[in-house]
């Protein structure tokens, strides 16, 4: 079914916290941990920075790079078994400490959630994951059982209106 403009109201807001990472699981024995980097700030990770987990904030004493992956020991975990009990953790920084985006450029966790309408006002439904391809990253969008496949690409993705979390696109045939 076909939602048009009018009838739909969103439930959009930014949420409070970017997340920066998240934790796939112990390295070594000594309490390192693995971290699937989500941010564009090579300085995110510096020793010294605070991180906050479960609502936790972790101070990180060191991390060096092994195969795209960030190699974090934070102060306080000291075993294998503690880094294990992080893993699928996000890590998380607060709004504040988030550089503003280059104009025409968006973070994940701005997309996310966001409503994707066509330019007609078909309601196409929400972006529930953003895969990224190298070229450009495509919005995954739901609404019940159907999924559209959003490329992320200036001729496609028409409006990005943060304040209404609302994305309008002009999809090419054979994306629907």
């Amino acid at each position: 079914m076909n939602q048009k403009s009018s009838s739909h109201n969103s439930k959009y807001s930014l949420p409070a916290v970017a997340i920066v990472g998240v934790i796939a699981g112990a390295w070594g024995y000594d309490g390192e941990v693995k971290v699937q980097s989500h941010t564009d700030n090579p300085q995110r990770f510096s020793t010294g920075n605070l991180l906050m987990a479960r609502g936790q904030t972790l101070q990180i004493d060191g991390c060096r790079w092994h195969q795209g992956l960030a190699l974090i020991k934070f102060r306080g975990i000291e075993t294998q078994e503690a880094a294990d009990r992080l893993h699928g953790v996000q890590l998380e920084v607060s709004l504040d400490d988030v550089l503003p985006a280059s104009p025409d450029t968006y973070y994940h966790f701005q997309i996310l959630d966001m409503e994707v309408w066509t330019q007609s006002g078909e309601f196409l439904g929400k972006v529930n994951d953003i895969l990224s391809t190298g070229s450009n990253d495509v919005y995954v969008v739901n609404h019940g059982k159907d999924e559209v496949l959003v490329p992320a690409m200036h001729d496609v993705v028409l409006e990005v209106d943060l304040g209404k979390g609302r994305i309008t696109v002009d999809l090419p045939d054979g994306l629907r």
